[in-house]
């Protein structure tokens, strides 16, 4: 008996999924119209899961470079660093999280501090202009079983309390596979992300009521 509770001491837990290592690449659009593309490079290391992104575009009259980067522990999928450089109409902007427990420390050009906050257990990125936090949001949701998490934005130096809503969206968008799955979340900004449940790569983001999509390209 003794070796048999021994073995089951030293399984280590399943691994979360995420996407394979390599690199995706996504359009964002305005009302139907393109302002911008991006492509995020997932690859494997000793730090983790690393999501590598460069992008550019326009918003509101601005034009746009930036190149960011996520890297998530393995174990879990929950964020240790996130990096970020950009240029806006000629105007640099840098910024950096680093997390330590139940606070998360923003660094650059905006400095704040976040807590954990109600019940919720993890830190999730969703920038405004990157991407990779949004490409990492349906695998992150998978491995916390649809726990609230704290979703830290940098560029607006806010963090807000976000949760999957069980309901599904009405319309299953006719450009995205049929077997996709929805992540949808109703507050603060209703979203959906579409992806599919077995890469868990994401083929779609949709902001209903902004008119704004991004869309993975082949």
């Amino acid at each position: 008996m003794l070796p048999l509770i021994f073995m089951l001491a030293t399984i280590a837990p399943p691994t979360p999924a995420a996407p394979a290592d390599g690199t995706y690449t996504y359009v964002s659009s305005l009302n139907g119209a393109p302002i911008g593309k991006t492509a995020i490079t997932v690859r494997r290391d000793a730090a983790g899961i690393v999501l590598s992104e460069q992008g550019s575009g326009t918003f509101n009259g601005q034009q746009g470079v930036v190149k960011d980067t996520l890297t998530l522990e393995t174990s879990q999928l929950s964020p240790t660093a996130y990096n970020v450089a950009a240029n806006v109409d000629g105007r640099p902007v840098s910024m950096g999280l680093s997390f330590k427990g139940a606070d998360a420390y923003q660094t650059g050009d905006l400095q704040k501090t976040y807590d954990l906050v109600e019940n919720a257990k993890h830190f999730v990125v969703l920038d405004f202009g990157p991407f990779s936090g949004w490409f990492a949001l349906p695998s992150q949701m998978q491995a916390w079983n649809g726990a609230p998490a704290v979703a830290i934005v940098p560029a607006m130096q806010y963090g807000i309390t976000i949760a999957p809503d069980a309901a599904l969206p009405a319309d299953h968008p006719k450009t995205v596979p049929s077997a996709d799955t929805a992540l949808n979340v109703t507050s603060p900004m209703p979203f959906t992300l579409w992806y599919d449940p077995k890469t868990m790569v994401v083929d779609l983001l949709a902001f209903p009521t902004q008119g704004i999509t991004v869309t993975r390209q082949p």
